[in-house]
């Protein structure tokens, strides 16, 4: 069902050293905005908040009050986008500065510039589930699930001024399966589960969004499955609850990251979805090719 691109918001001037724009409160964002399309500057708040009920579907939590908005900038330009990544980010900034695709969420801030308006809003529902799943989760997930999740939040319709959300519908990651699967680049799931999107690049850089669409591919067989929808439920709730703590080699607490990701990936699938790797590999790669329709 479409929903209104409406929610109360409360509007102030945001002032920049290139532009003046405008800072817009709801009930869970505040968007610090230069964009001139109206959808990405003043109704964005309004499709972040139909995006969080739809954040709120996909992991099963409960909808909870919030302590305060989740920040979100939204330039008109790079230029400008690259000037606040400047000061926004705190390492690895030149890795930062190099993204193309339109932004990232960086501890819990999601910082985005105007790709045009659907594209904007793709990237801007994927790094806001990131955002979301920061603020609410004090264990972190796997990147197979983490990742899977926010491609899945990517799929939306606008219709004038409303939005539909379709999480089984994702035009891009669904070339990008096809693709995967007709140059028989098919991740085995004992493979897949440790990955992160670093494993992806350095095993091959130029199909690399291959990993994503698999990881896409995945959640919708999780979420088709009732015994499955409901391991993964469960297996966020635990996050939520900050069941997964672990610690490195020196004591210190390890929570995200490569190393955490490795740890905690394919424990937590063979606990809260199946022990049975093979099994389930061969069950998912026939859902998959049904779902590229191959």
């Amino acid at each position: 069902m479409a929903v209104p691109l409406e929610t109360e918001v409360r509007s102030a001037t945001w002032q920049t050293p290139y532009a003046t724009g405008a800072e817009l409160t709801s009930a869970h964002y505040r968007v610090y905005s230069t964009a001139t399309d109206r959808v990405l500057g003043r109704n964005l708040c309004a499709f972040m908040e139909a995006a969080r009920n739809n954040y709120l579907a996909l992991t099963g939590l409960d909808d909870v009050p919030a302590a305060e908005p989740m920040t979100i900038y939204m330039l008109g330009t790079r230029e400008e986008w690259a000037a606040l990544t400047r000061h926004v980010v705190k390492e690895h900034v030149e890795l930062y500065l190099g993204i193309q695709a339109g932004g990232y969420c960086y501890r819990g801030v999601g910082v985005f510039w105007d790709i045009g308006r659907q594209a904007s809003l793709s990237v801007a529902s994927h790094e806001g589930l990131h955002q979301f799943l920061h603020h609410r989760l004090r264990s972190r997930l796997p990147m197979w699930l983490e990742e899977g999740l926010c491609t899945t939040a990517e799929g939306f319709d606008l219709y004038g001024n409303a939005v539909r959300f379709t999480p089984d519908v994702n035009r891009a990651r669904f070339a990008d399966l096809r693709k995967m699967i007709g140059r028989r680049e098919w991740i085995a799931m004992r493979e897949l589960l440790p990955m992160d999107a670093g494993d992806a690049i350095a095993r091959n850089p130029y199909r690399s969004v291959g990993y994503y669409g698999q990881l896409w591919a995945l959640v919708q067989f999780l979420r088709s499955r009732p015994d499955y929808r409901a391991g993964m439920h469960r297996l966020i709730r635990d996050a939520e609850k900050g069941r997964f703590a672990l610690t490195n080699s020196d004591g210190e607490a390890l929570n995200g990251g490569r190393l955490y990701n490795r740890l905690v990936s394919e424990p937590l699938f063979r606990s809260y979805i199946s022990d049975d790797l093979d099994a389930f590999d061969r069950e998912f790669r026939a859902f998959a090719l049904e779902l590229a329709k191959l």
